[in-house]
């Protein structure tokens, strides 16, 4: 069974169709779950959502809140099996209650480590990301490049966001393109490997923000 997701961290989707396969006792072996590509519009508002949740009642009281949680980090790594063992998981806590007390699971222990392989590359790019002051018709905006290891882009910009007095921002990745107006933040497709900057000058950087669809 062909199970598609809207795109690559489709957390509320896959909550959506795993609740619904548990619902109908679908087994993991029978499920292939697919993302389609990351894609937006020229630019759309990101909004904020709702933590995503288990909604089958029979299944919210056996999985532990936890695992719902680590499992919004666990669609954001790039193991393009992340959501085979989220449902196998699932599946297992459900008819093998037991396992929430077995720390020496293999497949527990493997959406642990992609959970911290998330944390760790939130928390570098927190500390890593660059940004460049530079006027765009008139208007000042920091603008940065980088590449983050897994999809957490949207993660950090919504962060970032957050933070009091920083003002208007362009976040550019190989899977976002984030803008912060100081008011709003507003999404892009990410840049094509060969518009990708290394090293641009500001002069570079200034021509190649131009042509994003917000300027």
């Amino acid at each position: 069974m062909l199970i598609p997701l809207s795109h690559p961290v489709d957390i509320h989707g896959f909550h959506h169709e795993a609740t619904r396969l548990l619902g109908q006792q679908v087994a993991p072996h029978t499920v292939q779950w697919t993302a389609a590509p990351a894609c937006c519009p020229d630019a759309e508002p990101l909004l904020e959502t709702a933590n995503a949740s288990i909604r089958n009642r029979a299944a919210r009281a056996i999985i532990p809140q936890s695992f719902v949680r680590m499992s919004e980090l666990v669609v954001l790594h790039r193991d393009p099996l992340r959501f085979d063992v989220l449902y196998r998981s699932l599946w297992r806590l459900v008819y093998e209650p037991e396992l929430r007390h077995d720390f020496g699971d293999a497949d527990l222990a493997r959406l642990r480590q992609m959970a911290q392989s998330v944390r760790r590359d939130v928390q570098k790019m927190k500390s890593r990301m660059e940004f460049i002051p530079v006027q765009l018709k008139g208007n000042a905006v920091d603008a940065c490049w980088y590449e983050p290891t897994h999809f957490i882009a949207e993660l950090v910009g919504g962060w970032l966001a957050r933070q009091d007095g920083r003002g208007a921002w362009v976040l550019l990745t190989p899977d976002r393109s984030l803008h912060w107006d100081g008011a709003q933040l507003m999404a892009a497709p990410g840049l094509a490997p060969e518009q990708q900057p290394r090293a641009l000058s500001r002069d570079q950087w200034m021509a190649l923000l131009e042509n994003l669809p917000w300027f």
